[in-house]
C-alpha cells in the first residue's frame, strides 16, 4: 500500500533538467509510465478519481493512523501527499512525453483528474487547508488531520489554488519550534513522525512559503532549521515537536541526508532562488527583510 513510490519520477525529472541527459530521460520516461499504467488499474478510486495508499512518508502507521485501521484500511484510505505526488508524477510524464515526441493528452487528463479530487474532497473551507485523508468502509469520511507535507506540496505543485496557498500557509497549525508532520498529535503515542518536526518536510514547507510570498510562515520556518542546527551542530532527523530537542524521539540520525539536502536548498532554492527548467536555470530570490545583506554563490557547476 506504499503507493508513494511515485516520488522517485519526482527526482528522475529533477535530474533531467539539471543534466540534459537525454538518455537518462528515455529511461525515466518508461519506468515512471509503466508504473503509473500499474496504479491506474490497482489504486484508483471510481468515486474520487484519486489514488489509494498510505501517507507519502509517514510510514510507521501507528505513529499517524488510529489503531483499529488495518492494512486493508490503510490502503483504502486516500492520502493529501500521495495524491499531490500522483498528480505531480502524471504532469512530469506528460512533458516527458511531449520532449519525446509521444502523446501525452491521457497523463494530463489523469492528472486533472487526481487535482479535482484533492480540491473537491479533501478540501476543508472551514479550516483552510486539506485534510489528512478519506478513509473508512463504503463511506469514506474525511480525516480533519493538518498533514504538513502534503499541504507544502499541493501549494509546490499547484494543486492549490494562490488563494488557497496563501490560505494553507496562514491558518495552519504552526508551533513555536516549527511545523509539525501532523496536527493535533496523537495522545500515548511516543514522539517521531507523532509529535516531531522533521527538517526536510518543513524545508518543503518553506519552499511552499517562499513561492507564495509569505515572509511571515517562511521567516518562521527558516527558523525553525537555522536554530536546531546551531544548536546541536548537526543535521538531525527529526525534533520532539514540543520541545524542539532531538532527546526523546523514538529514532534519530545525525547528520540525516534530507534534513542536510532541505538546509542546503534554503540557500540555493530561497535565497539564491535557483528553478531548473527544461531550457535552462532560472534564478528567482526570495529575501525575507531580517535576512537582509549580500549574498554570493559561487563556483557552481551546471550542465
Amino acid at each position: 500500500v506504499s503507493s508513494d513510490r511515485t516520488t522517485w519520477a519526482l527526482a528522475a525529472w529533477e535530474i533531467y533538467k539539471v543534466t540534459g541527459d537525454e538518455e537518462w530521460l528515455l529511461t525515466a520516461f518508461g519506468i515512471i509510465r509503466n508504473s503509473l499504467a500499474d496504479d491506474e488499474k490497482t489504486l484508483r478510486s471510481p468515486l474520487t478519481a484519486m489514488n489509494r495508499g498510505e501517507s507519502s512518508f509517514l510510514d510507521w502507521r501507528e505513529q499517524t493512523y488510529p489503531k483499529w485501521m488495518s492494512n486493508m484500511d490503510i490502503y483504502v484510505s486516500e492520502n493529501l501527499g500521495t495524491n499531490v505526488v500522483h498528480y505531480q508524477a502524471n504532469q512530469i510524464l506528460a512533458e516527458m512525453a511531449e520532449i519525446l515526441g509521444q502523446p501525452s493528452g491521457a497523463y494530463l487528463q489523469r492528472a486533472a483528474e487526481i487535482k479535482e479530487g484533492v480540491n473537491k474532497f479533501l478540501w476543508m473551507a472551514d479550516k483552510g487547508y486539506y485534510g489528512q485523508y478519506l478513509y473508512g468502509k463504503s463511506h469514506l469520511l474525511l480525516s480533519p488531520r493538518f498533514e504538513a507535507l502534503g499541504e507544502a506540496l499541493a501549494i509546490l505543485f499547484e494543486v492549490a489554488g494562490e488563494q488557497q496557498a496563501w490560505s494553507i500557509l496562514t491558518k495552519s497549525p504552526v508551533i513555536n519550534y516549527g511545523t509539525s508532520c501532523i496536527y493535533p498529535q496523537i495522545p500515548g503515542i511516543p514522539p517521531y513522525h507523532n509529535n516531531g518536526i522533521w527538517p526536510f518536510v518543513q524545508a518543503f514547507w518553506n519552499l511552499a512559503a517562499a513561492k507564495t510570498g509569505h515572509e511571515k510562515a517562511l521567516v518562521h520556518g527558516l527558523a525553525a532549521i537555522y536554530r536546531p542546527a546551531a544548536l546541536f551542530l548537526s543535521n538531525y532527523e527529526n525534533f520532539v515537536a514540543d520541545n524542539g530537542d532531538y532527546v526523546g524521539t523514538e529514532i534519530n540520525s545525525h547528520r540525516m541526508l534530507w534534513s542536510m539536502a532541505g538546509n542546503l536548498a534554503m540557500v540555493y532554492r530561497v535565497f539564491a532562488g535557483m528553478q531548473f527548467e527544461t531550457d535552462g536555470i532560472r534564478f528567482q530570490p526570495v529575501i525575507p527583510k531580517v535576512y537582509t545583506g549580500n549574498k554570493t554563490l559561487s563556483n557552481f557547476r551546471y550542465r
